[in-house]
């Protein structure tokens, strides 16, 4: 199986890429992106299989020019609103399975225009293969009770859902572009997350961060130069990307964690991954597009992740990077 794998130098993709290296179905690994200086020294220190190429993914000509020579595509390229629908209707119209990390999620009329388009083309997508999207609907749908699918539509599932992340070791540039853009109020702790803080980013959904000078740092740059709009989020990023390498967390603490918990106020059951060296992401990508490319996916068009992957392989997927699974339930007694 020849793949290529866009974003290749960001933190999920050296992951990814990583494993996808060493597997021995992979014939041929083509890593894609903008900074193909590094690309090249990291593939080089990969593996006699692995290439190099310069691309601007959120084109669709430099793109499509890339994939008459691969079978398959995983994309890390984010954030989501800038790249997805790019990326995924041109592999669409390449014929080309794709696994996209997915960091965020698509409107109804671009989920039907995708979906239809992979329809057309007679091959199966995923978008969403990373910890939120991704692991939380994997545990939505395998690790709690009455957890399902829509019929080739996105994961349906009562309560919210939780990403939590250390920033000296987990996280890219574009998760900072993404984590800036969407931060809000604070909120409550989840059950069975990692202590810290947490803020809104979204309806149902919170970020959390390690508590002290990680979050005061965070929640500074956000506040001061938030308020400049777009230029001061982009400034925001920059600085925390740059800055993350300081903001380090106390022992014991997860380079990641994402779950799936009750709405506030509410009770029922929870689940959620805890990833210690932040690998999960990468690895669920990159066994995505393994199956996808193999043509082992359930049906064509754009599938929710769960319908391909089941609980026995996230069990093992998880497994293979480290990362504990944790179920529970916050019922009275």
């Amino acid at each position: 199986m020849r793949i290529a794998l866009l974003g290749a130098m960001g933190f999920v993709g050296q992951v990814a890429a990583r494993e996808l290296s060493g597997r021995q179905e992979v014939r041929e690994l083509l890593l894609v992106d903008y900074n193909v200086r590094e690309a090249k020294k990291f593939a080089k220190s990969l593996a006699p299989k692995c290439r190099w190429a310069m691309a601007d993914v959120g084109r669709a000509r430099d793109l499509e020019r890339l994939l008459d020579d691969v079978d398959a595509v995983a994309s890390s390229v984010g954030p989501c609103w800038e790249f997805e629908k790019t990326v995924l209707l041109t592999c669409a119209g390449s014929r080309r399975p794709v696994a996209s990390i997915g960091d965020g999620v698509l409107s109804d009329a671009d989920h039907r225009e995708i979906h239809d388009a992979f329809r057309r083309a007679g091959v199966g997508a995923v978008s969403g293969c990373g910890l939120l999207p991704g692991w939380t609907d994997l545990l939505a749908v395998h690790f709690l009770p009455g957890g399902r699918t829509g019929e080739n539509g996105p994961v349906l599932h009562e309560g919210e859902r939780f990403l939590f992340c250390s920033p000296d070791r987990f996280g890219g540039y574009a998760f900072f572009r993404r984590a800036v853009r969407e931060i809000g109020r604070p909120s409550s702790s989840p059950p069975c997350a990692p202590a810290g803080r947490y803020f809104q980013t979204g309806k149902g959904k919170a970020f959390g961060i390690p508590e002290g000078r990680t979050a005061r740092v965070f929640k500074g740059i956000t506040g001061s130069l938030g308020v400049f709009g777009t230029v001061g989020r982009e400034m925001s990023s920059a600085f925390l990307f740059w800055l993350r390498r300081f903001l380090k967390s106390t022992k014991g603490t997860p380079a990641a964690a994402a779950g799936v918990f009750p709405a506030e106020g509410k009770h029922g059951h929870f689940a959620a991954i805890s990833d210690p060296d932040g690998r999960a992401a990468g690895t669920l990508l990159a066994e995505t597009v393994l199956l996808l490319g193999g043509k082992q996916g359930k049906g064509k068009g754009l599938l929710p992740l769960p319908g391909i992957l089941g609980r026995e392989e996230a069990e093992r997927i998880a497994l293979s990077c480290n990362a504990t699974l944790e179920r529970g339930s916050t019922n009275r007694s």
